[in-house]
């Protein structure tokens, strides 16, 4: 169950941010000119690295420009939904033990300790 919960969170992420960076380049395309920009910058800034042939293949099929945008926008949104998650979840990240749980020690290996 717990795997299906995780990706239906990814896919869903995935999905948002796929959204999002169609919204921006239809509403906002000079922020996503911006964008796309940066990322050539970096793919630029690799390729003047002097990397062997064997590992530039790779650059070049995956450090597209809008392909670097795209995983921008999926870690905001992975980011924003760890953040809703947490306002709707009570503040608890997720590890992180309730308060009630652990202040009363129920849950502990210890509490039959004395």
């Amino acid at each position: 169950m717990r795997l299906l919960f995780s990706l239906s969170a990814f896919a869903f992420t995935m999905i948002l941010a796929l959204i999002a960076f169609t919204y921006t380049a239809i509403h906002f395309p000079t922020t996503m000119r911006d964008l796309l920009a940066g990322a050539q910058h970096v793919r630029d800034q690799v390729s003047l690295l002097g990397l062997p042939d064997s590992y530039m293949v790779w650059v070049d099929i995956f450090l597209q420009p809008n392909q670097i945008v795209l995983v921008g926008f999926s870690i905001a949104m992975r980011f924003a939904m760890a953040v809703i998650g947490a306002i709707f979840s009570g503040g608890a990240f997720p590890g992180e033990p309730d308060s009630a749980a652990s202040s009363s020690g129920s849950n502990s290996p210890f509490s039959r300790w004395g």
